[in-house]
């Protein structure tokens, strides 16, 4: 790849060809020097695009390659629901009160829960119920034209609320939804939902003759649109009030948030597509097919902190053999609220713990799991933080000042390999001395310099193969050592 600074050479290897320019381009006359680094500047950023469209095909990192290969593979921007635990306190001396699933609630900030668990409320008494904040709108669609596997686009959120489910009624007969019309019969009342390279969500039927059922000019379709506002937090006593009163003893309840159940979760963003793309192509959401766990369960809950999941093989290469291993799989999450347990490494690594008491986190990793495929018995272990030790010794020219390279060279590596990052959310993170020094010399201007070195020393970089371990780099785990040198040019002066 071509840089700017690659053009203004051969540019000031020309200028002696154009005397008459000469003096004012070296005099540095804005009105020669913008145009020529302006130029200059765009010819960079196409050398760019040309590498990095020359690479595409081997590796996506362009947004429009994610975001199609994402409609390729059905990914759909979808978001997770919170769910809470509400506390009602019924102030009346005399009326109970019962509180009815499918009411709605409003929150503090204005959002909207669905009741989700009834509930009674004697006199002077208290009860819990559960709420899942979600809310939801009706579109009535009429069949004009059909055609093979109609399709019927999903409107976007007028709001800052996002999709988290649908259901279908076709002729007033509700639809099941069938991934991909994997297991339909010709007849049966399916839907499909896909989305496409600009993210719109689509429900899709199927061909008659051949699979599903077909809707026929002048059907009416009937979508219940679920949204969400998907990862909110509310403070513990937050109050809450009916979206309207249906009886007049609800005026005597005052109602609180308790405790999260489940986290809601926004959906997958860009950076997180971007690791799903190295995935296989072909992978058609079955779980069973080359054993994708993962994949499945970081689909499910893209807003995990840590998550791992590893086979009897991976198990048994890092503890040895055992009878408990058989059929069995296992998983070491921490979700983004940061409920589940972790263990904190010293000196020496500890084994994880195995945990029978799952979070609501934990409970629906395993329905996930056991609704792709429920041969598999699901054990849960503990995550085991493990720093990364990195030691770097960087010398950089007296033209820089030694502390700010310092600030720069702790930032690129923990923007790369720390607690937040992308490779860091996986297990088994291994960080290579190659891809150290290409990103210090790509990130930090002053180590590019012809005369700048640096060495760079890991500890730990590897720890067998630990797959419950979350490996990751921080301040307290970095040593990070710069001086400067004089290392100006010798010549005569």
């Amino acid at each position: 790849m071509k840089t700017k600074e690659d053009f203004l050479k051969v540019i000031d290897d020309l200028a002696e060809k154009y005397p008459t320019l000469t003096a004012l381009y070296k005099a540095g006359d804005p009105r020669i020097r913008m145009q020529l680094e302006a130029a200059a500047t765009m010819l960079s950023m196409v050398s760019a695009d040309i590498e990095a469209a020359q690479l595409e095909a081997f590796q996506k990192s362009r947004d429009s390659t994610i975001l199609a290969d994402a409609a390729m593979r059905g990914i759909v921007r979808k978001a997770t629901p919170a769910r809470a635990r509400i506390l009602a306190v019924n102030n009346s001396e005399t009326s109970p009160c019962v509180i009815e699933t499918g009411r709605n609630l409003i929150d503090s900030n204005g959002r909207t829960w669905r009741i989700a668990t009834p509930a009674i409320v004697q006199p002077e008494q208290s009860a819990a119920f559960e709420a899942v904040q979600i809310v939801t709108e009706t579109l009535t669609h009429t069949v004009e034209k059909t055609e093979p596997f109609y399709a019927v686009e999903v409107p976007e959120s007028e709001d800052d609320t996002f999709l988290c489910g649908l259901s279908v009624k076709l002729d007033g007969e509700e639809c099941v939804f069938r991934e991909r019309y994997v297991n339909t019969e010709v007849g049966e009342r399916v839907f499909h939902v896909e989305s496409d390279e600009r993210q719109r969500t689509f429900v899709r039927f199927g061909f008659d003759g051949y699979v599903g059922v077909q809707p026929a000019d002048g059907s009416t379709i009937v979508l219940e649109i679920s949204r969400t506002a998907g990862a909110v937090s509310l403070e513990l006593g937050a109050p809450f009030t009916y979206e309207y009163l249906a009886d007049p003893a609800e005026s005597a309840l005052d109602l609180t948030f308790d405790a999260q159940i489940l986290a809601g979760a926004n959906p997958i963003t860009l950076p997180v597509l971007r690791e799903l793309a190295r995935f296989p192509a072909i992978f058609d959401h079955n779980a069973v097919y080359l054993a994708e766990f993962d994949f499945l369960v970081r689909r499910n809950f893209p807003d995990m902190q840590f998550l791992s999941v590893w086979n009897e093989s991976a198990e048994e290469r890092a503890r040895g053999a055992s009878l408990d291993n058989i059929n069995a799989l296992f998983v070491a999450c921490l979700g983004a609220d940061g409920e589940e347990q972790i263990i904190e490494a010293g000196e020496l690594l500890p084994n994880p713990v195995e945990i029978t008491d799952l979070t609501g986190l934990q409970e629906e990793v395993k329905a996930t799991i056991k609704a792709a495929d429920d041969s598999y018995r699901v054990r849960f272990f503990t995550p085991v933080i493990a720093k990364i030790g990195i030691t770097i010794n960087a010398r950089v020219s007296t033209a820089y000042v030694a502390s700010d390279v310092r600030q720069q060279i702790m930032e690129t590596l923990i923007n790369a390999y720390g607690k937040i990052s992308t490779a860091a959310r996986h297990g088994q993170q291994k960080i290579l001395f190659r891809k150290v020094y290409q990103l210090l010399r790509e990130k930090v201007i002053a180590l590019s310099d012809g005369d700048a070195d640096l060495t760079v020393s890991i500890a730990n970089a590897d720890h067998g193969v630990r797959p419950e371990l979350w490996q990751f780099v921080d301040e307290s785990s970095l040593d990070v050592t710069v001086t400067v040198a004089n290392v100006t040019a010798a010549g005569w002066s």
